[in-house]
C-alpha cells in the first residue's frame, strides 16, 4: 500500500482498481509509452525552465531535501504544492525579500548578508528574517509532503545517494497517484550537482515506482523536472522552512511540549502537512489525522 493512501478515501481506491482492470490495451499502450515521455527541464534554459512553470496551469511542486551531509540529523525528503497559486505565492515571496533585504539596521550581519545574496534559508536566516518568513507562510496557499528515515531502513538502499534516490523517487511515485487524473506534474528542485544523475532519471524511475505499487501499468501525469537555486524560484524557501521545523521536533523526540520552542515551531507548519511518513515508523501525521 502506498504510503500517501491515507490521502485517498476507500471509494477512491475501489474505484482505481476497478479502472485499472478495465484498461484496454489502447489504455496499456498509452501507459507503457510514458515510460519514455517523463523528461527533465534540466537542459533547458533557466528563463525558458521558468517561463514554462508558470505559464503551465497543472499541479506544480517545489522539492528539497534535508540532513544530507548530516548523518546524525533525520534525512529528509518534502515537497510542497502550490498548483495555480504558484505565481501569487513567488510574488508575495519576492515582495518579502525586497522588503526584508532593505533593511539597513541589518547590513553587516553576516547571516543577512548571505540572505540577501542567496536569498531565503531557513537554518542560516537571522530571526529579523525568518520570523516575517514563517508569519508569510501562515498565510499562503499550499500543501506539504514530506518523507523522512532513520537511515535505518534497509528498502533505501545503504549509502546516503541511495537513500535520497529511493525517497524522491518515492514521493514522486505517490504524488503521480494522487494527481493521477491531472495531465502533468511540474516539478522544481533546489539546484544540487550531486543529484544531477538522479534528476536525469527521477521521471522514469518515479513512474515505474507508482507502477510497482499499483500492480500493473496505467496512465499517470506526465513528470517534468527543472533544477533551480532559490534566487530565481524563492517559493523553494517554503518546504526549506517546513523540514526544518519536522527535523527538528524529530531530534527532540517528537515531544508534545509546549515549552519546547521545537515543538511550537512544528505547530506552527503542521496544518500545512498533507502527510508526514516515516520509512521506519510509518504514518506520522496527516491532514486526515492530526496530531493537534
Amino acid at each position: 500500500m502506498s504510503w500517501i493512501s491515507a490521502l485517498i478515501d476507500a471509494r477512491g481506491s475501489i474505484h482505481l482498481m476497478t479502472r485499472s482492470w478495465q484498461m484496454g490495451w489502447r489504455d496499456q499502450r498509452r501507459a507503457e509509452s510514458q515510460m519514455e515521455e517523463g523528461r527533465s527541464l534540466t537542459t533547458q534554459g533557466v528563463g525558458s525552465a521558468l517561463d514554462y512553470f508558470w505559464e503551465r496551469s497543472v499541479v506544480k511542486l517545489y522539492m528539497d531535501e534535508s540532513g544530507n551531509g548530516h548523518p546524525s540529523q533525520p534525512l529528509i525528503v518534502g515537497a510542497v504544492e502550490t498548483n495555480e497559486n504558484s505565481e501569487e505565492i513567488e510574488n508575495r515571496v519576492r515582495e518579502l525579500y525586497r522588503r526584508l533585504s532593505a533593511r539597513r539596521s541589518l547590513g553587516g550581519l553576516r547571516s543577512f548578508e548571505d540572505f540577501r545574496k542567496h536569498g531565503f534559508h531557513a537554518s542560516t536566516d537571522p530571526l529579523e528574517v525568518s520570523g516575517p518568513f514563517i508569519e508569510l507562510m501562515q498565510d499562503l496557499p499550499f500543501k506539504a509532503y514530506l518523507l523522512v528515515t532513520e537511515r535505518t531502513d534497509a528498502r533505501a538502499g545503504d549509502t546516503e545517494t541511495e537513500k535520497l534516490a529511493f525517497m524522491y523517487e518515492s514521493l514522486l511515485g505517490d504524488l503521480l497517484i494522487r494527481h493521477r487524473n491531472e495531465s502533468e506534474l511540474l516539478c522544481c528542485i533546489e539546484q544540487n550537482d550531486s543529484l544531477r544523475q538522479l534528476i536525469r532519471t527521477l521521471p522514469q524511475n518515479a513512474l515505474k515506482r507508482a507502477y510497482i505499487k499499483l500492480g500493473r501499468k496505467v496512465p499517470l501525469p506526465r513528470l517534468n523536472i527543472s533544477m533551480l537555486t532559490k534566487t530565481e524560484a524563492m517559493s523553494m524557501a517554503i518546504v526549506d522552512y517546513i523540514m526544518l521545523a519536522v527535523s527538528r521536533w524529530l531530534r527532540a523526540d517528537n515531544r508534545a511540549d509546549p515549552a519546547s520552542r521545537h515543538y511550537r515551531a512544528f505547530r506552527e507548519v503542521e496544518p500545512f502537512i498533507s502527510v508526514l511518513y516515516s520509512l521506519e515508523h510509518g504514518l506520522i501525521t496527516s491532514r486526515k489525522t492530526p496530531l493537534h
